[in-house]
């Protein structure tokens, strides 16, 4: 992700954009505008925006002054409470109103947290500024309060950039104390009496950072070593210089921190930044839409496939009444016609150990040989069969009547009556041989 640091100073806008990616943080850019009486905070930061391209996250970090902590104990360790628990926590041992205030806080160690707050109408002035300059921030902070990422800080010590003195303890900050570098020789050794005089242990070295390299020789005796902060190893592709360290590290720490999602942010509450949100609106709203077009399209097929399914039914229902009627012409009308046919279908194909109307007629044709002219009636009622034909003789028919010898137990010979062209028409009683199961 892309991180755009807007860095606001006494006298000068300072502008870095960082991209930093689950294995590296890699340095875009960085500018630095001068303010003047010509040149106000509103047109540099317009002049900022017309150069942006992309959709960087923007955090604007403001100058320490505008920030107060104090350090509290809290019986618990998630952030969201402590969050919950603070105003009501700091309502009576600070002098303005929790509700004039937006507050967030950082872990101090030991079961404490470090408050942080600023006013609201600082923020929110700020906020208006770059958002009508046309550069809205999404996040608002200051650039000290995300040294637990500093490059090259110990995890126990003091750090000192030109604007604010601020104290680590195990690698999270426990003090912060804005100190403008005019002053610097003077108050940085009465802040540090005072926190020895408190029962504060104070940290074995000072590092100072950026604008304060060169305050060395103005502090004098100190109770602890000072020291210029050097770059760590592997940082000289982010950096390029020691110069550049001193000017960007503390931007870079911020965008870390930010991105680890461990930087104070003073856009909370009324003052939180809802264009996201907004914009996450719209994708949902449409999505919605897209997804109730997909669920009208669904049921417009479902719709049409139910048609069609249903003018098929009434095509076959109508199929199967013109076949029952040519099957039995005689019959009236029947409630069911697809029931009655499949009820012939199993009397043809015959039950249990009986045979089947099928297999008789099959046998029938099978017997009557070339001399039977034909059957023109059949009849199987239980096991006796009755049937009349038309053979070329008599002959023919006693013939036919002992190929059936096979099929039928008893058989008797009907009347015969013969034609004047020789034939004879016949009828044929006899019962079928019961078939063992």
């Amino acid at each position: 992700m892309e991180y755009l640091i807007l860095q606001v100073e006494t006298d000068r806008l300072a502008i870095s954009r960082f991209e930093i990616t689950r294995r590296s943080t890699e340095l875009l850019g960085a500018a630095s505008v001068a303010l003047s009486g010509e040149l106000s905070l509103a047109d540099a930061v317009t002049s900022v925006a017309g150069n942006i391209t992309g959709s960087p996250r923007v955090l604007l970090c403001l100058p320490p002054g505008l920030f107060a902590q104090r350090s509290t104990p809290l019986p618990f360790g998630d952030l969201r409470k402590v969050r919950e628990v603070l105003p009501a926590q700091l309502q009576g041992e600070i002098a303005l109103p929790v509700e004039e205030l937006v507050i967030d806080a950082l872990p101090a160690g030991d079961g404490r947290f470090l408050a942080v707050w600023a006013r609201k109408n600082d923020i929110s002035r700020a906020v208006a500024l770059f958002r009508d300059a046309g550069i809205e921030p999404q996040v608002v902070s200051s650039l000290h309060l995300g040294w637990r990422f500093l490059p090259g800080a110990a995890p126990d010590g003091a750090i000192y950039d030109g604007s604010v003195l601020a104290i680590m303890n195990g690698g999270t900050l426990s003090f912060f104390k804005a100190i403008e570098l005019s002053a610097a020789a003077t108050l940085i050794p009465a802040t540090l009496s005072a926190l020895q005089l408190a029962g504060g242990k104070l940290p074995e070295k000072l590092s100072l950072l950026g604008s304060a390299c060169g305050l060395k020789p103005e502090l004098g005796e100190l109770p602890l070593a000072v020291e210029t902060l050097r770059p760590p190893d592997g940082t000289g592709l982010l950096f390029k210089s020691e110069r550049a360290f001193h000017d960007l590290a503390s931007p870079c720490a911020a965008a870390l921190a930010c991105h680890s999602s461990a930087l104070p942010d003073f856009r909370r509450g009324e003052l939180a930044w809802t264009a996201g949100d907004a914009g996450l609106r719209s994708k949902l709203l449409l999505a919605g839409i897209l997804i109730a077009i997909v669920i009208v399209l669904l049921f417009a097929s479902k719709g049409m496939q139910y048609r069609s399914a249903k003018s098929d039914i009434a095509s076959l229902d109508k199929s199967v009444a013109g076949i029952y009627r040519e099957i039995f012409p005689t019959r009236t009308k029947a409630v069911d016609e697809l029931t009655e046919v499949k009820g012939e279908i199993r009397k043809l194909s015959g039950i249990d150990n009986q045979i089947s109307h099928l297999d008789v007629l099959k046998k029938l044709a099978e017997a009557k040989g070339s001399n039977i002219n034909g059957l023109y009636e059949t009849e199987l009622e239980g096991r006796t069969l009755r049937l009349k034909g038309d053979a070329r003789s008599a002959q023919a028919v006693n013939e036919f009547k002992s190929a059936l010898a096979p099929l039928l137990s008893t058989s008797d010979t009907g009347e015969i009556k013969s034609r004047p062209d020789g034939s004879v028409t016949f009828t044929l009683t006899g019962t079928l041989r019961e078939v063992k199961p």
